[in-house]
């Protein structure tokens, strides 16, 4: 993944961030906002019927896949084999030290990659009205287009929207399951949805932090760090930061300011608006099936560092009651 924006910094950034923006347009995203609301839809909505679930399990695990096999256009054979893809070599980069991840996902990684890589050479041919097509036109006007390129910029997307997106979805519904006020308000007005997914974002910020490898000797807050050595920078630190947000240990949906959920500066998660369609549509639908959702209190959620086998913070089940 060496040639994937995230690994560049300077011009070669910015000329792969600029085309990156072309498919992330505010048309581009209305178009995909209009495909991901039916899926929203049926996935959130099969739950009305139901008593009691494990949102994780039961839908919110599946959810990212589907909707970006429906964006890129394909049909669903990849099915559970393109979420062990997925899965696979999210593990593996997630985890680089664990010797024993890298042979299964660099396995995965290749299969996913040369699977990726054919969809898009048919692609190409005639680009359609769909992410991969405006992949594709993106690369195409900037007069960078080979398969490769595209590949991995397709690939990326798949790795860097996947786990992310079940995290933010359970963080999100779990910090208005817990509290309970918080979600009647948005239950009675969904246009609080985007400042409900902000403050999860903040108050249960599933990337808790970031790994980052020292380039060079240098020190921070009074610690010497040696270069070639690896620190973990603790965003959940300062989200809360009494400085940046008074009384921060509350839930608070009229609060304002900033997070560093999708990062900051120029590596700001270039997936974010497609993050906030996938969320704003899920809560949508879940809301609007069972009004009722709370949280089964003789199964409480447990949230801590590692969950689902990743480096998040979050939950591997998330228990709900459904009927009245």
């Amino acid at each position: 993944m060496s040639s994937a924006m995230i690994a560049h910094d300077g011009a070669e950034h910015r000329r792969q961030r600029r085309i990156h923006n072309r498919f992330f347009s505010a048309v581009a995203s209305a178009r995909y906002a209009e495909i991901v609301a039916p899926i929203a839809e049926r996935v959130f909505g099969s739950l009305a019927a139901k008593s009691k679930v494990d949102l994780v399990h039961e839908v919110i695990a599946r959810y990212p896949m589907e909707v970006f096999l429906a964006l890129l256009g394909i049909s669903d054979e990849l099915g559970d084999q393109g979420l062990r893809w997925v899965r696979a070599t999210v593990t593996w980069l997630g985890s680089p030290m664990r010797e024993e991840l890298a042979g299964p996902g660099q396995e995965a990684f290749s299969a996913l990659s040369a699977y990726t890589r054919r969809l898009v050479e048919q692609e190409r041919e005639d680009p359609g009205d769909n992410l991969l097509g405006e992949v594709i036109r993106a690369y195409l006007s900037e007069d960078a287009y080979t398969p490769e390129t595209v590949t991995v910029a397709v690939v990326s997307l798949l790795l860097g929207g996947f786990e992310t997106t079940i995290q933010m979805l359970s963080s999100s519904l779990a910090s208005l399951l817990l509290n309970p006020e918080s979600l009647a308000r948005v239950r009675a007005d969904v246009s609080l949805i985007d400042a409900a997914v902000d403050e999860a974002f903040r108050w249960a910020n599933p990337s808790a932090g970031f790994y980052r490898l020292v380039q060079k000797d240098t020190r921070i807050a009074g610690t010497d760090l040696r270069a070639g050595s690896m620190v973990y920078l603790c965003a959940a630190g300062a989200h809360f930061d009494r400085e940046a947000f008074a009384d921060p240990e509350r839930f608070d949906l009229d609060r304002r300011g900033g997070h560093l959920g999708f990062g900051l500066g120029p590596h700001y998660c270039v997936g974010a608006p497609l993050a906030r369609i996938e969320a704003r549509a899920a809560l949508t639908a879940l809301l609007a099936a069972c009004p009722d959702v709370r949280l089964d209190p003789d199964s409480p959620p447990s949230f801590y560092y590692g969950a689902r086998g990743f480096v998040q913070h979050g939950t591997d089940a998330l228990p709900v009651l459904l009927g009245p």
